[in-house]
């Protein structure tokens, strides 16, 4: 018998739960919203130059004009997926995700605008944080590619990649300051960021600090 299947018996009919199964369901309906929000996403021309122009006019200061940040409490967006920056610029702007300062900045783009500056920072070259601690990295390594299974932790490569690139719905970690990703794990776990995938509160809570560490400095070294 499959160790991580409990059994529960409910009147005649044994029912097998597994935390896998919840996983894939969960996933799957995550999946679907993400897909449906692609699929209602206007197609826009967008302005390579103009978003150049507004990110070294208004965003260079954090996030640098090109997307290298400087400090790692600001993201990385060099490299980052342009359908994912225009859902994280849209929700700032309707409040799901909650920062005032980025409200404020996107208060003065219209849709073309997010478009075009998601694309110039998909557009540049990504970076990465070299990690000093090898043995650290082999945890992050494991964690990433194979999960827990006595946590019931998912490996996060069934959603963010084998290279930890994402996808157009899913983000880019490759690359992204360690401690930036530790923070938004923090987020998701304490329930303070709740605008992406559901499956990420989850997944967070089951992860043990040295866990989280790890795989941050793992996709922090990854290009």
């Amino acid at each position: 018998m499959d160790n991580n299947v409990k059994v529960v018996t409910t009147g005649r009919t044994p029912k097998r739960v597994s935390w896998l199964r919840r996983f894939r369901a969960l996933l799957a309906t995550s999946l679907l919203g993400s897909l449906a929000w692609s699929a209602n996403a206007q197609t826009l021309d967008v302005d390579l130059a103009a978003g150049a122009r507004f990110a070294a006019e208004h965003c260079g200061s954090c996030h640098g004009a090109t997307g290298q940040s400087a400090a790692p409490n600001f993201p990385r967006l060099a490299g980052q997926n342009e359908t994912y920056l225009v859902k994280q610029l849209k929700d700032f702007a309707s409040g799901d995700r909650k920062s005032p300062l980025m409200k404020e900045k996107v208060a003065m783009m219209d849709d073309r605008m997010i478009r075009s500056l998601a694309a110039h920072y998909a557009s540049q070259k990504a970076a990465s944080t070299p990690s000093d601690d090898p043995q650290l990295m082999a945890v992050g390594q494991f964690v990433y590619e194979r999960g827990n299974v006595y946590a019931g932790l998912p490996a996060c490569l069934s959603c963010h990649g084998t290279h930890g690139r994402g996808s157009a719905n899913m983000p880019r970690l490759a690359g992204q300051h360690p401690s930036y990703l530790e923070a938004q794990l923090l987020h998701f776990n304490q329930r303070e960021r709740s605008n992406d995938s559901a499956i990420m509160t989850v997944i967070s809570a089951r992860m043990s600090q040295l866990e989280t560490r790890a795989v941050a400095e793992y996709l922090g070294a990854l290009k």
